[in-house]
């Protein structure tokens, strides 16, 4: 898979053939859905991106459809209850739900919930490629809303099962 920047936006896609005029790419969304068949002109190719990062994480959703894209769960029994920020964050450390936490700063943080009191929480930290990334420590206020399980977190949950060790007992 080739990630391209154009004059006119970035393409993801496979590339079917290409001579010194264009390339055919067959067109791939972020989601990792195959979209249709596209000439893009190699003169208005600025960069293009194989096997970094980001073109991985695309071709990881790309072959996990079924738990990336499966129906989203939502914690069970919260729909009976006045639902708060801070009952929801309860609920994810009590299952160790990984979590999305949007934040007023516009900060963005996926994670486990590891301590949470009135005021704040602790927040396991692991970025959009399912690596750990540290602890934080932020004010409940702060949080502007929380996605229990999308695309994203279904995503980040996958790749942070793959990376830890079988357990050999």
């Amino acid at each position: 898979m080739v990630s391209l920047q154009t004059n006119g936006g970035a393409y993801l896609g496979y590339v079917l053939n290409q001579n010194p005029d264009v390339v055919l790419l067959r067109t791939i969304t972020r989601q990792g859905l195959l979209t249709g068949v596209r000439t893009i002109e190699l003169n208005g190719v600025l960069q293009a991106h194989f096997d970094d990062r980001y073109v991985r994480l695309i071709e990881f959703k790309e072959h996990n459809p079924e738990v990336v894209y499966a129906l989203p769960a939502a914690p069970e029994g919260l729909e009976q209850q006045y639902l708060t920020v801070p009952a929801l964050l309860q609920r994810a450390q009590e299952m160790r739900q990984l979590i999305q936490l949007e934040t007023h700063s516009n900060h963005d943080f996926y994670g486990f919930v590891s301590r949470l009191t009135e005021d704040e929480l602790m927040l396991e930290v692991y970025t959009q490629y399912g690596e750990a990334d540290g602890h934080t420590v932020m004010d409940v206020d702060s949080i502007r809303s929380v996605i229990w399980s999308d695309e994203d977190t279904r995503t980040v949950e996958l790749l942070i099962r793959q990376q830890k060790p079988e357990d050999k007992s």
